[in-house]
C-alpha cells in the first residue's frame, strides 16, 4: 500500500469535501490555508490573526469592514523564509481562485517584514514600516503607500497582475510611528485635542467649520513640543507636498505648538507660550495673542510667511 503524506491526506479530505460541501463550501477550502493559516469571517478575528500573536498567513471568507486601522505586526517564518501573507481569496485544491474579497479600513499598517497581500482588494491607505512589502497575484490596493524610509520603498514589489490605484511616498519615520495622520477634519480635531498626539499630520486640504483647538501639553525627544505638519516628506526630509487647513479660528493652548508646511486660512487665538511658524508654513489671516508674554515668545523660520497682524487680545 503506497504510503500516505500529510499532504496526500490533506488532499484527499479536500476532495472528500468537495463532493460532499456546497459550491460556496468548496470555495472556502484550500490547502495552504487549512494547515498553516488564521481562517477569518470577521473584523475582529482578522485583526487578531495578523498581529504579532497571529500565524504567518491569514485568510478571510468574506468582504470585512473595519473602522479602525488595523496592524500587521510580528515577524514569521514559512518554507524557513520570513514571510507573512493576507490573502483576500479562497482557491481550489489547483490553487485556482475560485473568490475574491474586499477588506476597508481607515489605515493598514505593516511592520511585518516581506508581508504580501494576496488576491482581493484592501481600500485604505497603507504604512509601510518595513521591508519587503508586495502587492502579490491579483491583489489590489485602492489607496495611497506610505513608507518609512527610502530604503523600504525600494525593496516594494508588485506581481504583473496587480493594481495600485493610489500614489506612493516616503514620509519620515517620526510621522509614521508617532503622529496622527488624517484626511478630514474630525480626526484632526481629535488628533490636536488633549488627547491627541505630539504631531498631527495631513495627508490633504482639509476645511473644517468649526474652531479648531490644540489643547494638551506634549513631549518629544524630551522637549515640550506639539506640530501641525500641513506637508509630506521623503527621506531626506525635502518636503514634497504642502496642505491647505481651512478654519475660522485655530486656538493655540498647547505650549510650543508650531505649524509647519502649507498653509493656515483664518485667524489665529493664542492662549498658550512658544507658538511658532515653522518652515515653509503660512498663516493667511490676523494672529491674536491673550498676553503680551506670549506675543513676546512668538517666533518665525526664515522661511515661513505671515499675511495679517499680530496683536494682545
Amino acid at each position: 500500500m503506497k504510503k500516505i503524506t500529510l499532504l496526500s491526506l490533506l488532499l484527499l479530505l479536500l476532495t472528500i469535501s468537495m463532493v460532499s460541501c456546497s459550491k460556496k463550501e468548496t470555495a472556502e477550502k484550500s490547502v495552504d490555508v487549512v494547515t498553516t493559516a488564521s481562517i477569518v469571517n470577521n473584523g475582529d478575528a482578522l485583526i487578531k490573526a495578523v498581529s504579532k500573536d497571529g500565524a504567518w498567513l491569514a485568510a478571510t471568507l468574506n468582504d470585512i469592514v473595519l473602522k479602525q486601522e488595523i496592524v500587521i505586526d510580528g515577524e514569521f517564518t514559512a518554507k524557513e523564509k520570513i514571510d507573512r501573507k493576507l490573502a483576500l481569496y479562497t482557491q481550489d485544491a489547483d490553487h485556482k481562485i475560485t473568490a475574491q474579497f474586499t477588506l476597508t479600513a481607515p489605515k493598514m499598517i505593516v511592520k511585518s517584514p516581506n508581508f504580501r497581500i494576496t488576491g482581493g482588494t484592501f481600500k485604505g491607505d497603507v504604512y509601510v514600516e518595513a521591508a519587503g512589502f508586495k502587492l502579490d497575484k491579483s491583489s489590489t490596493v485602492e489607496g495611497d503607500i506610505y513608507f518609512a524610509t527610502q530604503a523600504q520603498l525600494d525593496s516594494f514589489t508588485m506581481d504583473e497582475t496587480a493594481v495600485f490605484k493610489g500614489k506612493k511616498s516616503v514620509l519620515s519615520a517620526d510621522v509614521l510611528t508617532t503622529a496622527s495622520i488624517v484626511t478630514d477634519g474630525e480626526a484632526l480635531a481629535k488628533a490636536l485635542s488633549a488627547n491627541g498626539a505630539w504631531l498631527a499630520a495631513t495627508l490633504n486640504d482639509v476645511t473644517y467649520d468649526k474652531d479648531m483647538v490644540v489643547d494638551g501639553e506634549f513631549t518629544w525627544k524630551e522637549k515640550i513640543d506639539r506640530k501641525l505638519a500641513l506637508y509630506t516628506q521623503d527621506d531626506a526630509h525635502k518636503i514634497t507636498d504642502q496642505f491647505t487647513l481651512t478654519a475660522p479660528k485655530l486656538i493655540v493652548k498647547s505650549p510650543n505648538f508650531r505649524i509647519t508646511g502649507g498653509t493656515f486660512k483664518g485667524d489665529v487665538y493664542v492662549e498658550a507660550t512658544g507658538f511658532k511658524l515653522d518652515k515653509s508654513s503660512t498663516v493667511d489671516g490676523n494672529i491674536y495673542f491673550s498676553t503680551q508674554e506670549q506675543m513676546d515668545s512668538f517666533t518665525m523660520d526664515a522661511t515661513a510667511t505671515f499675511k495679517g497682524t499680530k496683536s494682545v487680545k
